[in-house]
């Protein structure tokens, strides 16, 4: 059984600088990279790492460099072109990161953000036992459209004595989904990803504990939230009350796509039926070892 991950794959730049410029403010960069990432394709790599199958559906370009960057990482990875973009190029996500480890994001949106229903005529949903998204598509059109959809799959699969695991991570763009959109996320029952602050943001709740109590309640379903070098705090379904799975020591290089990782093996694990604690418990390690390298995934 597959996984349907639902999002982007881009090129992230990142950029080491001593501190993030103010404005009117020049500030020199010691270094830079250039790497395959976005939110999507992190969880298919984290996915890949333990053998689980999944099917990436991340619409690639058919022009420009960073398009070609993206299929010649796809080919190396051996994740096939699920869509082409005609006449689009891929955006690029701008990381810079300070000498606190600190993040902060440029993005540009083209053709990796491009949803459409017709891209997935081809895949046996016999075949599907979950569904990865995320809130970062959530801004674009056809949000409505791509929540809709997976309505849809998830309603086929029980009319047919099937179950689809639904996972959803916010990410830091929470803010930005609409109500509408988010009433209709969480009438799918969805697995919730996410860290304190997106939480906190989220529920409007004043504590971790209250804001995973309150948005398990709010899905029906467990709820997975992440504190970094902490490790990770979990909600399930019916419970009293949350958890924390104990981190793992790093020497941290970059926190980029950790957090994106740490779902990938959640979602395969608990595939693979293991309890959400001991599945958290993989993640954290595994983030940790990816929070020790430059890139996204290892």
């Amino acid at each position: 059984m597959k996984t349907l991950v639902i999002g982007a794959t881009c090129v992230d730049l990142i950029v080491h600088v001593k501190k993030f410029p103010e404005a009117d403010e020049d500030v020199n960069f010691h270094d830079e990279k250039m790497s395959i990432g976005g939110t999507a394709f992190n969880v298919a790599r984290a996915l890949q790492s333990q053998n689980s199958t999944f099917i990436l559906c991340s619409p690639v370009g058919e022009k420009g460099a960073y398009a070609e960057f993206i299929k010649s990482e796809f080919a190396k990875n051996k994740i096939p072109i699920f869509a082409q973009i005609a006449g689009q190029e891929n955006g690029v996500c701008v990381c810079l990161v300070n000498e606190k480890n600190e993040h902060a994001f440029l993005c540009s949106h083209k053709a990796e953000y491009v949803f459409d229903e017709k891209f997935f005529a081809k895949i046996n949903f016999r075949k599907i036992d979950s569904i990865y998204f995320s809130g970062l598509e959530m801004e674009e059109a056809a949000a409505e459209n791509e929540i809709d959809f997976i309505a849809r799959a998830k309603f086929e699969a029980q009319k047919s004595g099937r179950e689809i695991k639904i996972f959803f991570d916010p990410t830091s763009r929470v803010n930005f989904i609409k109500k509408n959109l988010l009433e209709k996320i969480f009438a799918l029952k969805p697995i919730l990803h996410l860290n304190k602050q997106e939480a906190l943001d989220l529920s409007g709740k004043d504590s971790l504990e209250e804001a995973a109590a309150h948005l398990s309640a709010l899905c029906e379903n467990d709820l997975i939230l992440t504190l970094g070098k902490e490790g990770a705090y979990i909600f399930e379904r019916g419970a009293n009350c949350g958890k924390k799975v104990p981190g793992f020591s790093a020497n941290v290089i970059s926190t980029i796509g950790c957090g994106d990782a740490h779902l990938g093996i959640c979602i395969a694990q608990i595939k693979n039926g293991v309890s959400l604690y001991d599945a958290v418990l993989k993640a954290n390690e595994y983030a940790a070892k990816v929070a020790q390298t430059e890139g996204s995934s290892i």
